[in-house]
C-alpha cells in the first residue's frame, strides 16, 4: 500500500521503517538490543546446524524470501508463519523481488508454525522479537533460536512486516532479509 506523504521526514520513515509504529518499534527494540537483551540470539556456533527455518507472521513476505534465498545457495531451509493459514502463495511483491535476484518464489505455499515439524539441529530465525517469544513458548528441544537482523551488516533487532507498507519499504525490508541471510550463510560456511 502506498501512502500519501506530506513531508520528507514522514516519507523517509515510511520507506525505511514501514510505518510510524514500525519506526517506534524499531527504536524500542534497538535500545533493547544495545542493552544486551538479544545477545543470546546472536548464534555464533553454527557447526551443528542442519537446517535453517525462517519464521515471520504470515509466511508470505519475509520468511519465504529468506527460505528461497538460502536454498538458492544449496542450504537446507524452510519457512513458516506464526499467524497464517496454510496453502497461500507468497506476496506478489516478494515474488517479483525474488525474481530480480534470480530466486523463484512462485511455488511457495504458506505453512503454519503450529503444524510445522521442527527437528533437533534446526536454527529457527525470527524476523522480530515477538517471534522469539512465540518460539520460546514452544520449548523446542535441540533447536537454536536466532534473530534475523542480528546477522545484518548494520545489526537491527526489528524487521517490520512489509505487508501493508509502501513499495519503498517493501524493497528495503527484502534487502534487509537478503543481507541477513547472506551473512548468516557466510558464517555457516566458515563453521568448522
Amino acid at each position: 500500500m502506498d501512502h500519501t506523504i506530506d513531508t520528507p521526514l514522514i516519507s523517509s520513515i515510511y520507506n525505511r521503517y514501514g510505518s510510524k509504529k514500525g519506526f517506534l518499534r524499531y527504536l524500542f527494540f534497538q535500545a533493547a538490543m544495545y542493552l544486551g537483551r538479544y545477545n543470546r540470539y546472536r548464534i555464533k556456533n553454527l557447526e551443528h546446524i542442519q537446517r535453517i527455518v525462517f519464521v515471520c507472521m504470515g509466511n508470505i513476505c519475509r520468511s519465504p524470501l529468506a527460505e528461497a534465498y538460502a536454498t538458492s545457495f544449496g542450504i537446507e531451509a524452510e519457512s513458516c508463519g506464526i499467524s497464517c493459514q496454510e496453502g497461500f502463495k507468497a506476496d506478489p511483491r516478494a515474488i517479483a523481488y525474488g525474481k530480480s535476484l534470480g530466486v523463484g518464489l512462485e511455488s511457495h505455499r504458506t505453512r503454519s508454525l503450529q503444524n510445522f515439524e521442527f527437528r533437533p539441529g534446526d536454527l529457527v530465525v525470527g524476523m522480530e522479537p515477538a517471534h522469539l517469544t512465540a518460539l520460546r513458548k514452544m520449548a523446542l528441544p535441540g533447536v537454536s533460536i536466532g534473530l534475523a537482523g542480528l546477522w545484518c551488516r548494520r545489526k537491527i533487532a526489528y524487521i517490520h512486516d512489509p505487508y501493508n507498507c509502501s513499495k519503498g519499504y517493501f524493497s528495503h525490508c527484502e534487502s534487509l532479509i537478503v543481507d541477513s541471510v547472506g551473512r548468516l550463510l557466510d558464517q555457516k560456511k566458515k563453521a568448522p
